[in-house]
C-alpha cells in the first residue's frame, strides 16, 4: 500500500488566537560556542533541542521553532486546551528536570525560561515548517522575559499568572525595562505546582 501525500491548500490560514508561549534559552551558550569546536557545540545542541522538544509535546505543547540556542514552544495552537498554561509552565518544570540530567554529561549547561500568554495571530502554513507560524506581542514578551529569569529557573508574566495563580507558588522578581517595551515588565519566578485539591 503506497499511501499518497496530502498537499496543503496554497497560502496559509490565518487566526487569531489566545496562546501561550514557552522560551527556554541556554545561559552562556554563545561564549562557550566562541571558543568551542563547531563538533562539541553540536554535542551540546542536539541532546537539548531533543529533550526540549520532548518536554514540550509531553504536556500538549508544539515546537515552534530553534532559534540557535533558544527553543520557543507554542500551547494553544494547532491544538489548544483550557489549560493551556498550566500545561506550559509544567513542561518548563519538567525541561528543568530534564537539563539536570543533560548536566551529567555537560556540566555547565543552564538554562533560562520564560512562559507568557497572549493573543497572537497563528499561520497553519503549508510547507514544511516544523510547528506553526506564531505572531504577536506575547512572541516578544515571552523573549524578553526570559533574559530575567534567574539560571535554571522558570519566570512566567502578568496574563499568565493570571491563569495559573492557584496551581503554582511563585515569588515576585524586580520589575525590569527591557528593550521594545516602554513599561517595565513585571515577572513571578515558579517555586513548585500546589498540591492538588487545595
Amino acid at each position: 500500500f503506497c499511501g499518497t501525500a496530502v498537499e496543503a491548500t496554497p497560502g496559509a490560514s490565518e487566526e487569531r488566537r489566545t496562546v501561550t508561549i514557552l522560551f527556554v534559552d541556554l545561559v552562556g551558550f554563545t561564549e562557550r560556542s566562541d571558543r568551542a569546536d563547531p563538533e562539541d557545540v553540536r554535542r551540546t545542541l542536539v541532546p537539548f533541542h531533543r529533550r526540549v522538544k520532548e518536554d514540550l509535546e509531553a504536556f500538549g505543547g508544539t515546537l515552534d521553532k530553534f532559534i540557535g540556542d533558544a527553543v520557543m514552544g507554542v500551547f494553544g495552537a494547532p491544538v489548544a486546551h483550557e489549560d493551556d498554561p498550566v500545561r506550559a509552565v509544567r513542561a518548563a518544570l519538567r525541561i528543568l528536570d530534564s537539563i539536570e540530567d543533560l548536566r551529567r554529561q555537560d556540566p555547565d549547561i543552564a538554562v533560562r525560561i520564560a512562559v507568557e500568554t497572549g493573543e497572537a495571530v497563528v499561520s497553519f502554513g503549508a510547507g514544511p515548517q516544523v510547528g506553526e507560524a506564531v505572531a504577536g506581542d506575547v512572541v516578544n514578551t515571552a523573549s524578553r522575559m526570559q533574559s530575567l529569569a534567574p539560571r535554571d529557573s522558570v519566570v512566567i508574566g502578568e496574563a499568565a499568572l493570571h491563569a495559573v495563580r492557584d496551581r503554582f507558588e511563585v515569588d515576585e522578581l524586580p520589575s525590569a525595562t527591557v528593550k521594545g517595551k516602554s513599561e517595565p515588565l513585571r515577572v513571578w519566578r515558579v517555586v513548585s505546582e500546589r498540591a492538588e485539591a487545595e
